[in-house]
């Protein structure tokens, strides 16, 4: 039984969103490669490589070729750390979602006029996230591999599903919070 969603309950879904399973990753800016960041560990290298210079102007003037060579060598090995702090900096967004549960992303994917309907799970294989789903009396397969905010689906229970007919779904798992939904 197809029926709209209510402002309330859209903010319902917004409010929780522990309790929405959902692909965020349309949404999620990765790999964001920018010439800040990309200057950074090179900007290090170098204000350690001229303050050292400042500070100790009499060895460098007794060792040239060996301050020169210290300064090539510092740059291009803080060039090379760059690949790391990318790495570093780009899983402390994933966390930061994920300790968040990834309330900001649904809340830039989250459809104005949404639809909700319900389905009784009939079975699940649990290692290959899929399962079947019995809704308005059809039986069909569905996945949730991609998803994020997941939960545990048991056969013969409900879930409540909301989608906006263009690509976006989104599951919710039964909780008081979310009973408005079941009905």
């Amino acid at each position: 039984m197809k029926r709209k969603v209510t402002p309330e309950e859209r903010e319902i879904l917004l409010n929780n969103p522990e309790l929405v399973m959902f692909e965020p990753y349309k949404a999620m800016k990765t790999h964001r490669a920018s010439l800040g960041k990309s200057l950074i560990l090179p900007g290090i290298a170098a204000v350690l490589f001229f303050g050292f210079g400042f500070l100790f102007p009499d060895f460098i003037n007794a060792h040239p070729t060996f301050f020169a060579a210290t300064g090539c060598a510092m740059l291009v090995l803080s060039a090379g750390f760059l690949p790391l702090l990318y790495f570093i900096l780009d899983d402390r967004d994933y966390k930061k979602a994920r300790a968040t549960h990834y309330e900001k992303y649904l809340k830039m994917l989250l459809p104005k006029e949404l639809e909700c309907n319900t389905a009784l799970i009939s079975y699940m294989v649990y290692e290959k996230a899929e399962g079947g789903w019995i809704i308005d009396g059809e039986e069909s397969m569905f996945g949730y591999c991609g998803m994020v905010n997941t939960f545990r689906f048991e056969p013969q229970t409900e879930v409540a599903l909301i989608f906006d007919g263009k690509g976006f779904l989104a599951i919710v798992k039964r909780d008081p919070r979310t009973e408005s939904f079941f009905r």
